[in-house]
């Protein structure tokens, strides 16, 4: 819906479930995307490295595709200047995924906007414990870098017409998924 409101393609790269190797099916799918459509830079909204990566992933994907480079605009870009830009210009912003500590499933379909803003910053500076009683050592990333949240644009200044949207009611809850800490909440 987001690609036909932008009037842009939708193309697709599956990964195989059962795949040995998930970078590897990614390059894959990164060739074809090159060979079958000519496609020879890839955007993403990465704005930092991630837990113990030495480098952008998919900075090393496209590189291993060849023929291909990462566009990273956002890359170490301020988190509030980048979300009050975003609320600035009128993009329609929701969330569509949170994680506990820092979030209910209350935010999953809430917009982003001023007041949501104001308390990202507020949960930014709290410090937080894992119902398994552990501690975070990081504090919230605004920008959502490290997991903590995830967000769909479903209007702005480029869309033809917003995307509709339905919100299951309650939200599903991911339990037991791999990387998810003992008491963590998707």
């Amino acid at each position: 819906a987001q690609a036909t409101s932008l009037g842009l393609p939708l193309l697709h790269v599956v990964i195989p479930r059962d795949a040995s190797s998930y970078k590897e099916e990614y390059v894959k799918g990164l060739r074809m995307l090159r060979d079958e459509h000519g496609i020879s830079v890839i955007a993403t909204g990465d704005m930092d490295l991630v837990g113990s990566m030495e480098r952008n992933w998919i900075d090393e994907c496209a590189e291993a595709a060849g023929g291909m480079r990462a566009f990273l605009p956002l890359w170490k870009a301020d988190r509030r200047q980048c979300l009050e830009r975003l609320i600035a210009e009128r993009f329609r912003v929701v969330f569509s995924c949170v994680k506990s500590p820092w979030f209910h499933s209350g935010w999953v379909g809430r917009v982003m906007d001023s007041e949501a803003l104001r308390a990202l910053q507020t949960m930014q500076k709290e410090k937080h414990k894992f119902d398994s009683g552990e501690a975070e050592k990081t504090s919230l990333d605004l920008g959502g870098e490290r997991g903590e949240y995830h967000t769909m644009c479903v209007d702005g200044p480029l869309y033809a017409h917003p995307v509709e949207i339905q919100h299951r009611e309650p939200p599903l809850e991911l339990v037991s998924q791999p990387g998810q800490r003992e008491g963590e909440q998707w």
